[in-house]
C-alpha cells in the first residue's frame, strides 16, 4: 500500500467531500492509497479527515414521524426546486441529471442487465447528493431511502400535488406486489455470490418497483421522478446491507474493480469520474446509512470501535475472488416468441442422468438456477413473469404459495421490436436468474414426484393491475437454460 503523509493529504483534502476535488485525485490512484488516508484520522494524522468521516451525512429510512427525515425531505425539496430552476446549459439542471440515466425513448449511461448496476448507480447517487448539498448549502444532507419492504406506501411528501416531488404514478404503494415481501427477499439476500445475487435482485425487486409504481418511474426516463432517487437509495442500501452488514464480498477481479464511470458532474458542474472499486468504499467515507430491516435481516449497529472499523474497511477494500462457475448447463429453449396473454410451458429434453444429477444435487454445495434471456425489452412492461417448475397448468391465477413456484422477475423500460439502440451505445438485453433449488427440494419430498420423466418450466406473465395494457405484447425468449453452480461461502481474501 502506498504510504501517504498526513500533511500531504490534508493539503489536498476537502472535508466536505472526501472523494472529490484534490482529495479525489488521491483516491483514484488506488483503493489502497485511500485506505491509508482513511486511517490517518484514527492514527492522529489528520483531525479534519477523521471528523469528516466520523460525521459524514446520514441517509435515513424514509418514514413519517421523524424530525430528521422531515428535515431531509425539506432539503431535498429545496434541491429539486433549485435544479429545476437552473438553465439547460448547466449539467446540474434537473432534466440534465435525469438524462444521464435515460430519456423516454431509450436508456443512456445507466447500467442494467450486467454486473455493474450497483456500482454505477451508487456513483450516480453520490454525485447527485453532492449537488443537493451544494444547492441547499447544507453539507450534512443525506438522501433518504424508501424501504419498500418495511414501508410499502410512498411517503406522503411525494403525493402532494402542489410539491415538486409529485409526479403522476400508476400505484402509490407496493402493497399487492410480491416483489418486496419478506418471502421473496430472504432467499435473494441469502445468496453469498455477488454474480448470482445481483441478477436476482435486479429482476425483482429493483425492476418490479420501477414498473409496479409505473408512470415515468417505469421508463428509462425514471430519474425525472423525484421518487427515483429514494428507490435507488434503497437499492444502494440493499447492496450495502448485503456487502457490509451481512458480510458478503464484492468481486476483486480487475475487469470489475477497474470499470470507469465518467458520466457525472460534481457539485460545481465540473466533469467527474470514478471506478467500481472506489464506489465500494463510498459508504465508509462519504455517507452512512441508518440501518433498518430488510426481510428477516434486522437493523445492524455500526462498527463499535477503531479495530472493528479497520477490519471492515480492509474486507470491503480487498473484496474476494468471487466467481460464477457453471458445472452443468442444460438448454431448454431458444428463440421462442409468445404473447404475454398466455403462459409459456417448455418441456425439457434433459437426459435421465442429467436430470438425476439435478434432482439429487446437494443444496449445501450446489445451487440450481433457471437463466432466462430475452432478445429485447417488450413494448409494454406492466407485468411480472412468474416461474413455475413442472406445473403445465400454471396460469396467472396460480398463487405463489404453490409448491411449484420458483420466483419472478419484471422488465424495466420498454422497447419496440426493431427500435434503435440507446444513444450511449450499450444495449440492455433483459437477462434474469431464478433460483430453482428450494422448489426442487419441495418437489423431491412429494411421493408422486418421479425422476424418470421430463421436467418442464412455465413462464407465466401476470399483470400488475386487473388486466394487461396490451395483451398481444410479444416476448421473444432468446434462450432458457438450467444451470448448476457451486455454492460460494462468504470467502475472505487470501
Amino acid at each position: 500500500m502506498e504510504k501517504l503523509q498526513a500533511a500531504d493529504f490534508c493539503e489536498r483534502f476537502d472535508p466536505a467531500n472526501p472523494l472529490h476535488s484534490e482529495g479525489r485525485r488521491v483516491f483514484v490512484k488506488g483503493v489502497g492509497t485511500v485506505s491509508a488516508a482513511l486511517l490517518l484520522g484514527f492514527l492522529g494524522g489528520c483531525e479534519e479527515l477523521e471528523e469528516a468521516i466520523r460525521h459524514r451525512p446520514i441517509r435515513r429510512r424514509l418514514r413519517t414521524g421523524s424530525p430528521e427525515v422531515d428535515h431531509a425531505i425539506s432539503l431535498y425539496t429545496q434541491a429539486v426546486t433549485a435544479m429545476m430552476g437552473l438553465p439547460g446549459t448547466d449539467q446540474r439542471n434537473w432534466a440534465n441529471q435525469a438524462a444521464i440515466h435515460g430519456v423516454f425513448a431509450h436508456f443512456n449511461y445507466c447500467q442494467h442487465g450486467n454486473d455493474h448496476i450497483f456500482d454505477w448507480h451508487r456513483a450516480y447517487l453520490f454525485y447527485f447528493e453532492k449537488i443537493c448539498q451544494k444547492l441547499t448549502g447544507d453539507r450534512k444532507f443525506g438522501l433518504p431511502y424508501w424501504n419498500w419492504n418495511q414501508t410499502p406506501d410512498i411517503h406522503p411528501a411525494f403525493l402532494d400535488t402542489t410539491s415538486v416531488l409529485y409526479l403522476g404514478r400508476f400505484n402509490n404503494s407496493m402493497t399487492g406486489s410480491t416483489a418486496t415481501i419478506t418471502p421473496t427477499l430472504d432467499p435473494i439476500f441469502a445468496d453469498a455470490n455477488y454474480y448470482t445475487f445481483r441478477p436476482q435482485f435486479e429482476g425483482t425487486p429493483h425492476n418490479t418497483v420501477h414498473t409496479y409504481i409505473g408512470g415515468t418511474m417505469g421508463t428509462a426516463a425514471s430519474a425525472l421522478d423525484p421518487l427515483f432517487f429514494m428507490h435507488h437509495c434503497m437499492v444502494d442500501y440493499s447492496w450495502y446491507k448485503w456487502n457490509v452488514e451481512l458480510g458478503n464480498n464484492n468481486p476483486n477481479a480487475p475487469a470489475w474493480v477497474n470499470a470507469v464511470w465518467d458520466h457525472f458532474v460534481d457539485a460545481d458542474g465540473n466533469p467527474a469520474s470514478t471506478t467500481a472499486a472506489v464506489t465500494t468504499l463510498m459508504p465508509l467515507l462519504s455517507y452512512q446509512y441508518e440501518s433498518s430491516a430488510i426481510g428477516s435481516y434486522p437493523a445492524v449497529a455500526p462498527p463499535r470501535d477503531e479495530d472493528e472499523y479497520r477490519k471492515l474497511e480492509k474486507r470491503i477494500r480487498e473484496g474476494a475472488d468471487v466467481r460464477f462457475d457453471i458445472s452443468l448447463r442444460i438448454r431448454i429453449a431458444e428463440r421462442v416468441a409468445a404473447s404475454i396473454g398466455k403462459p409459456l410451458s417448455l418441456q425439457t429434453t434433459v437426459k435421465p442422468e442429467d436430470f438425476a444429477r439435478i434432482v439429487g444435487s446437494d443444496a449445501a454445495r450446489e445451487r440450481i438456477f433457471a437463466t432466462i434471456q430475452y432478445a429485447h425489452l417488450p413494448a409494454t412492461s406492466d407485468f411480472a413473469v412468474r416461474v413455475f417448475l413442472d406445473l403445465p397448468s400454471a396460469n396467472a391465477a396460480t398463487p405463489i404459495s404453490d409448491p411449484h413456484y420458483a420466483g419472478s422477475f419484471a422488465f424495466f423500460g420498454t422497447e419496440a421490436p426493431g427500435s434503435a439502440d440507446s444513444a450511449a451505445g450499450h444495449l440492455h438485453r433483459p437477462s434474469f436468474l431464478v433460483d430453482l433449488t428450494a422448489t426442487l427440494q419441495r418437489l423431491k419430498a412429494n411421493p408422486e414426484f418421479r425422476e424418470d420423466r421430463r421436467m418442464s418450466l412455465q413462464l407465466v406473465p401476470v399483470p400488475f393491475g386487473a388486466r394487461f395494457e396490451k395483451e398481444d405484447t410479444e416476448l421473444v425468449l432468446d434462450s432458457l437454460d438450467i444451470i448448476v453452480t457451486p455454492v460460494i461461502v462468504r470467502s475472505a481474501p487470501g
